[in-house]
């Protein structure tokens, strides 16, 4: 548990949430510390809780544009012709 919310603990936290949220697993280790870590630490529990909600907020308001159908014929012809 840190003593504050910027410890190196609560950094650990950080890290890892950067790193789910760009796509990246979390190790097994890593995976059990967040849990562990946030379980323990008021300021990362309520930055978390916080943090969900905006997703959830993003994820109902927010709407994803998909790639355009044509997207993966014009890489393959830019590919062809650069290889060219």
């Amino acid at each position: 548990m840190a003593t504050s919310p910027d410890g190196p603990d609560c950094e650990r936290v950080n890290t890892i949430l950067d790193q789910i949220i760009v796509g990246q697993d979390p190790s097994a280790e890593d995976e059990q510390y967040f849990v562990s870590h946030a379980e323990d630490c008021s300021p990362c529990f309520d930055s978390l809780e916080k943090q969900q909600i905006f997703i959830d907020f993003l994820g109902q308001h927010v709407a994803r544009k998909g790639a355009p159908v044509t997207l993966s014929q014009r890489i393959l012809a830019r590919v062809q012709g650069e290889m060219a």
